[in-house]
Order: C-alpha cells, then sequence, then structure tokens
C-alpha cells in the first residue's frame, strides 16, 4: 500500500555530486527529509524521494557545494504530464471519480454472518421490508434504529450491528444462548441431591474427514472497487474468509484485501462391530458426565444399552450430589 501511495504522488531517482555528502546527508535528516535507499557512488551517492521532496533538495545542495540531478521519474503524475493539454481526457476522469463516488452512496450487497438458529432468508427478508436491500442509498437507511428493531422482533438475537464496507451492508448477528437443561436448572435453584438422566448415540457408521488440499484466494478492495487478484476461484466444502484494511492514525481506510481460504476435504468410512459400536459409545457418555457433573458426586448409576443395525443407544439414571 506505501508502495502504491508513492506511485500516485511520483516519486524520482536523483545523484548528489560534487559537495559534501555527509554535510547534506545530516542537514537533510535534521530537517526531516525522508531520502530511500541511499547507494554510494564515485561522485557521491545515489537516493529516493518523492517529487514534493526533491523540489527542496536544490538549497540543499547548494549550501554543501554539490547539486542533485533526476536520474529516473517514476510514479503517475509523469505519466499524466504529456496529457496535460488535453483536457477531455481530465474530464473523463473527473466524470469516472463522480460517478464511482455516487455509485458508492448506495448499498449494492446485503451479507448476514453470525445467524446459526435464524435462517438468513428470514433475516433478508425482513430487512428487504425494512429499506436495507441493494439499490437503495446509504443515507436513507437508519442502521441504529434497524438494530434495536431487529432485537425487538427475532427473539434469539441477543445483538446486532451493521457494519458499513464500502457498498456491502454486513448484518453483524451474536444470538442468545440456549436455555440450561435439566441438571443445570437444578444448579441454580441451589438443590444439593437431584435425579438426571443421560442418553448418548453412536453411529455404525464412521466418517474420517481430512484436509485434501488448501486454496487461498484475494480480493482487493479500493474505495467502492472491488477487484479479483485470481482469474477463476473454486468453492470447497468448508470456507474462511479474513480482511485487512489500510489504517492511517487509527482511521481505517476503504483500502484493503480479503483473502478467501477454500478447504477441500476427502472422508473415509468404517463400519464398526459391535463391540467397538459399545465402546464409542461409552466413551462419549463418559465425556458427557464429564460435563455434566463438573462440581458434582454421583451417588448411584444405573446403565443400559441397545444395539441395532445401524447405532447403538446408552442410557444412564444417576443421583448425584454436591461436592
Amino acid at each position: 500500500m506505501i508502495w502504491l501511495f508513492r506511485w500516485m504522488f511520483g516519486y524520482v531517482r536523483f545523484s548528489f555530486t560534487g559537495g559534501f555528502a555527509e554535510n547534506f546527508l545530516t542537514e537533510c535528516f535534521s530537517d526531516g527529509i525522508e531520502l530511500r535507499d541511499i547507494s554510494i557512488s564515485d561522485e557521491g551517492f545515489i537516493a529516493y524521494c518523492n517529487l514534493k521532496t526533491y523540489k527542496k533538495l536544490h538549497r540543499y545542495a547548494f549550501r554543501h557545494g554539490g547539486k542533485v540531478r533526476i536520474i529516473k521519474k517514476s510514479g503517475l503524475p509523469f505519466i499524466l504530464l504529456p496529457l496535460k493539454n488535453r483536457i477531455g481526457f481530465f474530464i473523463g476522469m473527473l466524470a469516472f471519480v463522480v460517478i464511482i463516488s455516487f455509485l458508492s452512496c448506495f448499498v449494492w450487497n446485503v451479507e448476514v454472518v453470525g445467524n446459526d438458529r435464524i435462517s438468513e432468508t428470514s433475516i433478508l427478508s425482513y430487512l428487504e421490508n425494512h429499506n436495507l436491500k441493494s439499490g437503495v442509498m446509504w443515507s436513507s437507511v437508519e442502521r441504529d434504529s434497524l438494530c434495536w428493531d431487529m432485537m425487538s422482533e427475532f427473539e434469539d438475537i441477543s445483538w446486532v450491528h451493521i457494519n458499513k464496507i464500502g457498498t456491502t451492508a454486513r448484518v453483524e448477528i451474536n444470538e442468545t444462548r440456549l436455555a440450561d437443561k435439566d441438571g443445570d436448572e437444578d444448579k441454580l435453584r441451589g438443590i444439593n441431591v437431584f435425579r438426571k438422566e443421560l442418553e448418548v448415540v453412536a453411529y455404525r457408521e464412521q466418517k474420517n474427514v481430512t484436509v485434501k488440499e488448501i486454496k487461498t484466494y484475494k480480493r482487493l478492495h479500493f474505495f467502492s472497487a472491488d477487484i479479483p487478484l485470481y482469474l477463476k476461484k473454486e468453492t470447497g466444502e468448508f470456507s474462511q474468509q479474513s480482511e485487512k484494511y489500510l489504517t492511517i492514525k487509527n482511521t481505517v481506510l476503504p483500502i484493503g484485501i480479503t483473502e478467501y481460504e477454500e478447504r477441500f476435504l476427502s472422508s473415509t468410512s468404517k463400519t464398526m462391530t459391535d463391540d467397538e459400536l459399545l465402546a464409542l459409545a461409552k466413551r462419549k457418555l463418559s465425556y458427557q458426565e464429564t460435563e455434566e457433573f463438573d462440581g458434582f458426586e454421583i451417588i448411584n448409576k444405573t446403565e443400559s444399552h441397545k444395539i441395532d443395525e445401524d447405532k447403538c443407544v446408552i442410557t444412564s439414571s444417576y443421583i448425584v450430589k454436591r461436592k
């Protein structure tokens, strides 16, 4: 990103010759003049600086008996210099910027994240009925008011926020936690001894999933433009994305990279024998006991199991007390 800004504002490669190079550099650095990639030459040194900085260097060089000379010019200003008399070109560029800026005032995509129990279709339908959909202007969307209305309308939503990311409205949802079940309710009521029944199911057909291949794709966000940095994108069985935006003095700029990680999985199946199936079911029951009865002591336990063609079901009854 830093290279992109330097290219946009222009930079030069220059040489300093015929004077006291050390004194020249010392004064430049003491005055905050930024010089990059300094290399010693036979008659002085060669360095890079931006176009605005170079205009100041002549008086510094004169004071120290030398002179500066441009070796190479790079950047957008030097590309546009031959076009300075072509008014139509600059009018077209200005019109392009105005059109892009105007289009960025609209919502072009609505994205919902964080929902598990609530369907994305019902959320998008609710948002569309409340004026948040593709094609509406950002200024007409009352985001704070809409967030409060959604929390009132959907009982499973504990928190919601609508973020503006370029031309995308990202609706981030945090769902409420499910109510605790029998054992935890008894703990909350302060009951020291209570009965509890657990049931676990283990299936005879077991699948082992492994990652076969991981592919990474990137997209460049530059203001309202969304530029793919790939020719073709394949969707894997498991997808993950992360975003990084340019930040200057704690201000997030609409320039960044979105990285998509697509994982392609392969699975193998195994049919378990009755003994293996029963052992698996007992391990699952042991894990559930540890989770359910943390902080409690099991006084009595009665266990039974049933094995059929495709699964094993273990039912276990307990009497537990608080430790």
